[in-house]
């Protein structure tokens, strides 16, 4: 006997045994044994009680943590009891169904039958969904379950026995979609659940704002053969009591666009079941991945107030759509992928109190899901509403001070995390995806969860910088394009240097006929946005000067790189430099402004070294461009974006 023959024949022994022992022990106590067992199970299986809780938070983020904690608590016990219930079946004859099972509105499926096309119970893994069977068959209505094989078969057999004992047909091995049709042709009742994924097959349809893959077997039946299709849900009272509630016959649209009235149609259907799971919320099945299949992501952006940073998060963010159109395509799913982007800014209150969450996130895990007491405590008030109140897939965050709170979301959200920069000793294992610089490592273990990169990530890509450059339609596509930054940590931006640069530019612009586009940013000094002014405002070769200052424009960078043909920076951002070398233009970094050696140094070089960038002093900028347009030697592209985008498929 194999593994699974064992666990199949050991299993099915134990529930009989568990099943005639129940059958002596009083409803109340029995039922508060399951209860204890689903508190047991929520306790001991965290991937299931994440599970829940993640779709839940999505589903109402309105509802504080400790309300959706305990709605999870309930969710379990409620599983439990109904466990508890189905093992007390052989005990369940009429008496029993009618004392404790309430049937409203049976008169309905009476006029259902009566027009002679058969009938359709719309169920859902809701309440105890089983006892809803048994209750209508105990009414005299003889229903078709048609059930779908379990891998343990003598398990299954048993729950079958179970389900046929007051009278319901239970059709497995074998069953088709023509026995189906038959059923309902013959003016029978089936019953049908419809409520769980239904993989890359399903049709999408919005369930608590979300794309659900469902089924759509009940509709396709009901258009075919006219049958009527009757909501039917059931609901726990207290706790041995139950109401099982089946509506009016839906009205369906029946037009000659087959496809789109099945879409209509579920919508309807789906519409239903979300009404029911807004007023019971603690009786659906949560712990199931009911949105596996979705196309859509929920990304959550950490910003710690830097435009790089941020930048880079965003780039990370961007790929996600790209990885997951590409996984989609993979899966035979034909939408669209559907991203939903949300950035919250994080501050501390105080330095200890980063440091005290930093400490904290050593031992964060699933345990820790529902409890923001540590974030509470260390974030401002804002911060830490907009961290409560967002549920996401995943979560990026660039820099080292977001690492502790990027850590802590991923189990409050039971998603995926990515972390751009070094997270940190001992740190890393806790992302998903550790996006690296290869000047950052030094000769380091890899870690498998790291993608290493030759720069930082960001959003230039051929396509950005043309619909970047239709704002500007009637500008030369010819130029030099200077990008300059300002003072940074060990870095100290120089008016005489920038002055160079821009007179170096004038010179060989002038001489080869180009024309010259030139953008700041917000931390370039006052007196060299002044030389700026004094230097190119009123010089006809300069077609583009942007102050940051005084006015950023959107869309300025992709735009100056799709109208240049050779980029300078300064050489403080790495962000900066990582956008002029993935625009696949010639980029050069004027050298000069570092108090000591560092990070952006050794980036600088590393780039210079394996080809994406040429340096040159303030002086010699001139003559390095001159080379480069008279010998225009081949552009080394950088291979960063397609590492990253493989590495995002693995976890979507």
């Amino acid at each position: 006997m194999n593994r699974h023959s064992l666990i199949d024949f050991l299993g099915y022994i134990i529930l009989k045994i568990l099943s005639i022992l129940l059958g002596f022990i009083p409803l109340c106590l029995a039922l508060w044994i399951g209860r204890r067992v689903g508190d047991l199970v929520c306790i001991m299986n965290s991937k299931r009680r994440a599970i829940a809780y993640a779709n839940l938070k999505s589903a109402f983020p309105e509802k504080t943590s400790c309300q959706i904690k305990r709605i999870t608590k309930s969710h379990f016990e409620n599983l439990g009891m109904s466990i508890i219930e189905l093992l007390r079946t052989p005990r369940m004859g009429k008496r029993y169904l009618e004392k404790y099972i309430s049937v409203e509105n049976l008169e309905s499926v009476k006029r259902a039958l009566d027009e002679g096309k058969g009938m359709i119970f719309l169920a859902a893994h809701f309440g105890n969904w089983e006892v809803a069977s048994l209750a209508i068959s105990a009414k005299g209505y003889r229903m078709s379950l048609f059930a779908r094989e379990q891998k343990y078969k003598r398990l299954n057999s048993l729950l079958n026995q179970y389900r046929a004992m007051t009278g319901c047909k239970v059709v497995t091995k074998g069953f088709s979609i023509r026995d189906i049709i038959k059923t309902l042709n013959n003016n029978g009742m089936v019953a049908m659940l419809f409520d769980q994924d239904a993989g890359p097959k399903g049709v999408f349809v919005e369930l608590f704002n979300r794309p659900a893959s469902t089924a759509q077997g009940v509709v396709s039946f009901s258009l075919k053969t006219g049958a009527a299709i009757l909501p039917t849900f059931v609901w726990r009272v207290g706790y041995d009591k139950h109401i099982v509630e089946i509506g009016e016959p839906l009205e369906l649209v029946k037009t000659q666009d087959k496809e789109k009235d099945i879409r209509t149609n579920l919508e309807k259907i789906t519409g239903v079941l979300e009404h029911y799971i807004r007023r019971f919320p603690e009786q659906w099945l949560w712990s199931h991945k009911r949105w596996k299949t979705t196309p859509q992501r929920t990304v959550l952006i950490l910003s710690d107030g830097k435009s790089g940073h941020f930048n880079q998060s965003l780039a990370v963010a961007e790929m996600i759509e790209e990885a997951l159109g590409t996984r989609l395509k993979a899966r035979g799913i034909e939408e669209r992928p559907i991203l939903k982007i949300k950035v919250v800014k994080v501050k501390f209150k105080n330095k200890v109190a980063r440091l005290i969450l930093d400490l904290a996130s050593f031992f964060t895990g699933r345990r820790c899901q529902g409890c923001l007491k540590g974030l509470r405590l260390c974030l401002e008030k804002e911060s830490f509403n907009g961290v409560r109140s967002q549920y996401a897939d995943i979560i990026i965050s660039c820099g080292a001070s977001l690492v502790s709170t990027n850590i802590f979301l991923k189990y409050e959200n039971n998603a995926k995390n990515i972390v751009i920069m070094k997270p940190g000793l001992g740190k890393g294992r806790r992302f998903d995806i550790v996006i690296l610089p290869g000047h950052d490592i030094k000769g380091e273990r890899v870690r498998p969860n790291v993608v290493v990169t030759e720069a930082a990530p960001n959003r230039i890509t051929e396509k950005a910088m043309e619909e970047a450059i239709t704002r500007y339609p009637h500008t030369p596509r010819q130029g030099i394009g200077l990008l300059i930054g300002g003072d940074a940590k060990n870095f100290k931006l120089k008016k005489e240097d920038v002055e160079k640069v821009v007179d170096g530019i004038l010179n060989i612009a002038n001489k080869v006929g180009m024309d010259v586009f030139v953008s700041t940013s917000r931390r370039t000094s006052g007196e060299i946005d002044a030389l700026l002014k004094q230097k190119l405002q009123k010089n006809p070769i300069c077609k583009r000067l942007v102050i940051a200052n005084e006015k950023n424009i959107d869309g300025i960078v992709p735009a100056i790189f799709g109208l240049s043909d050779v980029i300078v920076t300064s050489p403080e951002s790495i962000s900066m430099i990582s956008e002029a070398v993935s625009s696949g233009k010639y980029t050069v970094v004027f050298r000069g402004g570092f108090a000591t050696g560092g990070k952006y140094e050794r980036a600088v070089k590393n780039l210079e070294e394996q080809g994406y960038i040429k340096t040159a002093s303030p002086g010699a900028i001139q003559d390095v461009i001159d080379r480069l347009l008279r010998e225009r030697p081949a552009i080394k592209k950088l291979g960063d974006r397609d590492k990253i985008v493989k590495r995002l498929q693995g976890i979507i």
